[in-house]
């Protein structure tokens, strides 16, 4: 849904999907970086391992907008976000924005719109 909204404002959205064996990129040619994760640890509030390698692997990221947006549990949520924030911020990059949302899927127009 989120890359429909995309492709009718005109805009490219490039998916990059984080797994165990992903490589990390450059984001240099992009012009915004959206990162988001499920809320894995409650207590720690710990971003997935994957994401945390993927983007500390990851370069171009110096000087470029993002935000950033967690799928929330009961607890753990603000620390997540606080996390995720901070390992954007150390790669040099401006987080503008952050929200929790239930699901991608479903609050995709609210994700595309915190985004404009």
């Amino acid at each position: 849904m989120l890359v429909n909204l995309f492709e009718k404002s005109e805009n490219e959205l490039k998916v990059f999907k984080v797994e165990r064996s992903s490589n990390a990129d450059n984001f240099f040619s992009f012009d915004f970086i959206l990162a988001g994760c499920p809320v894995i640890n409650s207590f720690k509030g710990k971003v997935p391992k994957e994401l945390d390698l993927y983007l500390q692997r990851s370069s171009g990221m110096e000087r470029k907008k993002s935000a950033v947006f967690i799928i929330p549990k009961f607890i753990g949520n603000e620390k997540t976000l606080k996390n995720l924030m901070s390992i954007l911020e150390k790669k040099g990059s401006f987080v503008m924005d952050f929200l929790q949302i239930k699901s991608p899927e479903k609050d995709s127009k609210l994700l595309f719109s915190h985004l404009k």
